[in-house]
């Protein structure tokens, strides 16, 4: 599938090595519509061209991540406000030892 450098094709495996992604991920590209491809058989070609034009695009996307709380932070101040709301704080770990109680005793009884 090689011709003129405008309409030369890569395979998935070319692209992904190409931008640096895995090719699960071009796939993803390709099936969400972000990036043109052609079938040909049972294998998917991009066009090069196109392929570099959007790896270049991904590349220069800023992503706008601020600083986050810790997550241990978050944890107490949700806490806080269960708290505040008159709730019980929940022991998982005691919930857990009374359901699996409750079911043996269930099953103890079905069998008698």
């Amino acid at each position: 599938m090689a011709g003129s450098s405008d309409n030369e094709w890569v395979s998935v495996r070319e692209a992904a090595k190409e931008c640096g992604k895995n090719t699960e991920t071009v796939r993803r590209w390709i099936w969400s519509g972000k990036l043109p491809a052609q079938k040909l058989g049972n294998q998917l070609f991009i066009k090069k061209r196109e392929l570099i034009g959007f790896c270049r695009e991904i590349a220069t996307q800023r992503y706008k991540a601020g600083p986050k709380p810790d997550f241990l932070e978050r944890a107490i101040a949700l806490q806080n406000r269960i708290k505040n709301r008159g709730a019980e704080p929940t022991n998982a770990a005691e919930l857990i030892r009374k359901v699996r109680q409750e079911r043996m005793n269930e099953l103890k009884q079905s069998l008698h």
